[in-house]
C-alpha cells in the first residue's frame, strides 16, 4: 500500500560496491525523508545563508516549538496523548521505549539498533521540516551534517505558496552533492544515509485528519491495537482521500478496491431528477473507510503473530512477514524465547539486507513502522480529543422506498433547530453546500446559487445493484425529518457518529472462544505457525460463524471479519511454506505456548448470544 509519490524513496545507504548507474540509483534510493527542525538549536547558532548548510556533530534531540501543541495549564492538565496506556511506549514496550533497560532485553544489540531507527523518524516525520537533508554516518548514527534550502523556506514562512515535489527536485539535486563530499571525505558510501524532513506534510496530514482523529482512537483501542494504527492515512497519502497508488489502492488508508468491497465500501452511481447520474465513492469518506482498514490492520496482526509485523504487513503483504521469519530462523538470534516481534526489530536493523535480498521488503517496508511512529510523536504532548469534533449519524432509506435530496434537506432548512455539520462545512453557505461537505464520497455538482441543482438532487434508494446506498446527515436530522413526515429513514440500518462510537464490548459478549482465539493468537506470537493451530483456528473460525448467525451484534460480526481474515491468510500457500520452515527449524526446540482444544463438539450458543424474540 505504497503512495505514489513516494515509491522511489528508500532508507537504505548508498552501496560503494555498485556500478556506477546502480550507484546513482542507490543513492536516489538512499533518501528517507527523515529529520528536525530544531529551532531552539538552530537559534543558538549561525543562521543558514540562502543554499547553505550547517554541520553537526553529535546533535542532541530538542523538539521543536512549531510542531508542539498548546501547554496545558498547570492547574487542571489535561490528559495528553503519550500518557494513555494505547501509546506504543506503554503497549508495546519495550520495543517503542528507548528508556528500556537494554540488557534486561532478548537481543540488547537488535533493540539499541531499533530504537536508533525511530529515533530517525522521529526527526524525520516531527520534527525536520519539508526544506531539510539530514545526513548520517550509519557506522556511528552520527549526523554528518544538517542541510536546509533556507531561501525556499523563507519564501514559505512569508507566505509563498509551495509545491512540496518542487521542494524534492531541489533536495534530489542537493543530497548527490552531499554523498559525494562525504564520500571524498572517506566516509564508505554503503555507509552514508541521507534522510529528508517531512514535519510540514505531517503537520497538514493531521489538520486534515482532525474530525476523524478520535474515531481511529477508539476503533485501535477497541480492537486491541496501539496508536500506531491511526497513523496509516498520514505515513499512507497524508490523509488525502483522492490519491490512487500505481497498485490501484484507493482512500487515505490504501486499501485495493477487492479488498474494500470484502467490507462493504464500493462504487455506485445514483439517479437525479434531472436524468442525470451522480457517480458515488465510498472510498473516499474516511468514516466509511475507517472500520475497513482498522479490521484488516487487526486480521493481519492476528495472522503474522503481532501487532508490530502486522502493520508491516498492511504495507508490505502478509507473504513478505512470512518470509521474513523464515529468514529469522537462520539467523544467530532465534532462540525457544524468541519472538515474531524480535524477529521483526531484526529484519529493520542487522537483518535487512538479508530479508531484502530474499523478497520484495524494501526500504520503504523497513521504514513504514519507524514512520508512523515517527508521526505519531508529533502529537504526543497535545491533549486527547474527548469529543469527536464531527458527529454524525449514517443513514440508509428502507427497502422499497426512495426520496429526493431536496426533500430531505427541506425540512432541515426550515426547522428552527440547528446543526451541528462537522469542521469541513464551516464555510459552507447553504445547507446544500454543508451536505456535499459532509458527504464526500457523493459526487455533488456545486452550486453557483443558493439552491439545489437539478444536476445534484439525487434520489436516494435502499440499495443499487445490491450495494447499499448510504448517506450522513448532522445529529438531530432524523428526528426532524420524521417530525416532517419523511418515513422512508430505515431506522436498523442507522448508525451514530458520536462519543460512544467504538466502545468496547461488555463482559456478556466475550465468550470463551473469543478468548480461547485470543490465546491462539498469543502461542503465534511465538512462532506457532503449526499445522495444529491451524486446526485450532479453523474450529475457532466456524464457531464465529455460528455465534454471528445467533446473534449478528456489530461485535461478533467485528470478530468474524477479523478470524475471516486471519483464515484466508493461513490457508495460502506462504504460510504452508513457512509451517514446513517452522517444524524445520524448532526441530525439537520447546516452543512455550498453550495446548491446542480441538474438541470437536460444537457447544450450545451462551444465553447472552441467542437471538432475542
Amino acid at each position: 500500500m505504497r503512495l505514489p509519490f513516494w515509491s522511489d524513496q528508500s532508507d537504505d545507504g548508498v552501496d560503494a560496491s555498485s556500478p556506477e548507474a546502480a550507484r546513482l540509483i542507490r543513492r536516489l534510493s538512499a533518501v528517507m525523508l527523515s529529520g528536525v527542525t530544531l529551532l531552539v538549536v538552530l537559534s543558538a547558532v549561525a543562521p543558514f545563508s540562502p543554499g547553505q548548510s550547517q554541520v553537526l556533530s553529535d546533535l542532541p534531540f530538542f523538539p521543536s516549538p512549531l510542531f508542539q501543541g498548546p501547554a496545558p495549564s498547570d492547574a487542571s492538565p489535561a490528559p495528553v496523548l503519550a500518557d494513555r496506556s494505547s501509546h506504543p511506549s506503554t503497549k508495546l514496550a519495550p520495543y517503542f521505549t528507548p528508556s528500556a533497560p537494554l540488557a534486561t532485553s532478548r537481543n540488547p544489540e537488535i533493540l539499541r539498533q531499533f530504537h536508533d531507527l525511530l529515533d530517525q523518524y522521529v526527526h524525520r516525520q516531527a520534527h525536520d521540516d519539508n526544506f531539510t537533508i539530514r545526513v548520517i554516518d550509519r557506522r556511528t548514527d552520527e549526523v554528518l551534517e544538517l542541510f536546509a534550502l533556507t531561501d525556499l523556506r523563507a519564501a514559505y514562512e512569508n507566505g509563498a505558496p509551495v509545491d512540496w515535489n518542487t521542494v524534492d527536485e531541489r533536495r534530489h539535486e542537493e543530497m548527490d552533492r552531499l554523498v559525494d563530499k562525504y564520500e571524498r571525505r572517506g566516509v564508505p558510501l554503503d555507509d552514508i544515509i541521507v534522510r529528508w524532513g517531512r514535519a510540514n506534510q505531517v503537520e497538514t496530514a493531521h489538520e486534515r485528519d482532525r474530525a476523524y482523529r478520535a474515531y481511529e482512537r477508539r476503533l485501535a483501542e477497541h480492537l486491541g491495537l496501539s496508536l500506531l494504527a491511526t497513523e496509516i492515512g498520514t505515513v499512507e497519502t497524508f490523509n488525502q482521500d483522492h490519491l490512487v497508488s500505481t497498485a490501484g489502492a484507493v482512500s487515505r488508508y490504501q486499501m485495493l478496491p477487492w479488498i474494500l468491497r470484502r467490507g462493504g465500501v464500493t462504487e455506485y452511481t445514483l439517479p437525479t431528477e434531472a436524468d442525470a447520474w451522480v457517480r458515488v465513492r465510498e472510498e473516499r469518506n474516511p468514516l466509511l473507510v475507517l472500520e475497513p482498514a482498522f479490521l484488516l490492520l487487526r486480521g493481519y496482526a492476528n495472522a503474522v503473530g503481532h501487532e508490530l509485523p502486522g502493520l508491516s504487513a498492511y504495507h508490505a503483504g502478509p507473504g513478505n512477514i512470512f518470509t521474513l521469519y523464515r529468514a529469522f530462523y537462520t539467523s544467530d538470534h532465534f532462540t525457544a524465547s524468541s519472538t515474531v516481534a524480535d524477529a521483526y526489530a531484526w529484519a529493520v536493523t542487522e537483518g535487512f539486507d538479508t530479508v531484502r535480498d530474499g523478497s520484495t521488503f524494501g526500504g520503504d517496508s523497513r521504514g513504514y513502522v519507524p514512520a508512523a511512529y515517527g508521526a505519531l510523536t508529533a502529537r504526543d504532548d497535545r491533549p486527547v480529543d474527548q469529543s469527536p469534533p464531527l458527529q454524525a449519524v449514517r443513514l440508509q432509506v428502507e427497502p422499497g422506498t426512495s426520496v429526493t435530496l431536496r426533500d430531505l434537506l427541506a425540512p432541515l432548512d426550515t426547522t428552527a433547530q440547528s446543526f451541528d455539520w462537522g469542521p469541513a462545512a464551516d464555510t459552507a453557505r447553504t445547507t446544500y453546500d454543508r451536505f456535499r461537505a459532509l458527504n464526500p464520497h457523493i459526487d455533488l455538482p456545486a452550486s453557483p446559487r443558493r439552491s439545489i441543482p437539478e444536476a445534484g438532487n439525487v434520489r436516494f434508494v435502499s440499495t443499487i445493484d445490491g450495494k447499499a446506498v448510504r448517506f450522513f446527515l448532522p445529529l438531530g436530522a432524523p428526528d426532524v425529518l420524521r417530525a416532517a413526515g419523511i418515513r422512508a429513514l430505515d431506522s436498523p440500518a442507522t448508525f451514530r457518529y458520536d462519543a460512544s462510537t467504538y466502545a468496547g464490548p461488555s463482559p456478556s459478549q466475550v465468550t470463551r472462544w473469543d478468548r480461547q482465539y485470543e490465546a491462539l493468537v498469543d502461542d503465534i506470537a511465538h512462532f506457532g505457525f503449526t499445522k495444529d493451530n491451524r486446526e485450532r483456528l479453523l474450529q475457532l473460525h466456524d464457531r464465529f460463524e455460528t455465534l454471528a448467525e445467533q446473534r449478528p451484534t456489530r461485535y461478533r460480526r467485528r470478530q468474524l471479519r477479523i478470524i475471516s481474515t486471519h483464515r484466508r491468510l493461513w490457508m495460502s500457500s506462504p504460510w504452508q511454506d513457512l509451517a514446513d520452515a517452522t517444524t524445520r527449524a524448532t526441530g525439537r526446540m520447546k516452543l512455550e505456548g498453550r495446548p491446542p482444544d480441538l474438541s470437536s463438539t460444537v457447544p450450545a450458543v451462551p444465553d447472552t448470544l441467542r437471538r432475542r424474540p
